[in-house]
């Protein structure tokens, strides 16, 4: 049942990839300023739980797509803890950051249905800030108990927020955005 079911999710990958549907990725638009490192990592989860971590970078606070914005990202269970990627310095990035966790079995309310159930959006957090050029960031989402998730950024070279670090309210972007 396992294997049907991973089988299903990698064919229905495939087709979105292939289509054109899959997922938009991150790319720096102006080397010349510079960039900055993410060294983004899973949040603590408990022992045996599973869950999808994505983080995704926006020029804007809605996180709309356009050319080189999208997901930094992802990581599946435990499978992955950490992932680095560049993005510009020096523009505002709006960092969002989305933690899915799913079952094998049926939803809450149905579950006598088999399958694989994913509660989508079950935390999301987004923060921007302006990267500085050649800097390293550390960034973080954990979940401190159900729906509540908290997302850190710290500057590596001095161990603090950005002093220009503000939280967003992640309504604002489609919940596609952290998936």
């Amino acid at each position: 049942m396992r294997r049907t079911i991973l089988a299903t999710g990698l064919a229905l990958a495939a087709a979105g990839l292939l289509s054109g549907c899959g997922p938009r990725y991150y790319k720096p638009q102006s080397p010349g300023a510079g960039t900055a490192t993410l060294n983004m990592s899973r949040g603590a989860m408990h022992l045996g739980g599973r869950s999808l971590q994505v983080y995704a970078g926006y020029r804007d606070s809605r996180c709309s797509r356009s050319t080189g914005t999208g997901r930094l990202g992802w990581m599946l269970t435990y499978a992955t803890v950490d992932k680095t990627a560049v993005v510009d310095a020096g523009q505002r990035l709006y960092l969002i950051a989305g933690l899915h966790e799913y079952s094998v079995g049926g939803p809450p309310d149905q579950s006598s249905e088999p399958g694989m159930y994913m509660t989508h959006g079950t935390c999301r957090n987004l923060a921007s800030f302006i990267p500085q050029a050649g800097h390293s960031y550390e960034i973080i989402q954990e979940q401190h108990r159900p729906h509540t998730c908290e997302l850190r950024v710290l500057d590596q070279g001095t161990d603090a927020a950005p002093s220009d670090l503000t939280v967003e309210d992640p309504r604002n972007c489609p919940l596609e955005a952290a998936g």
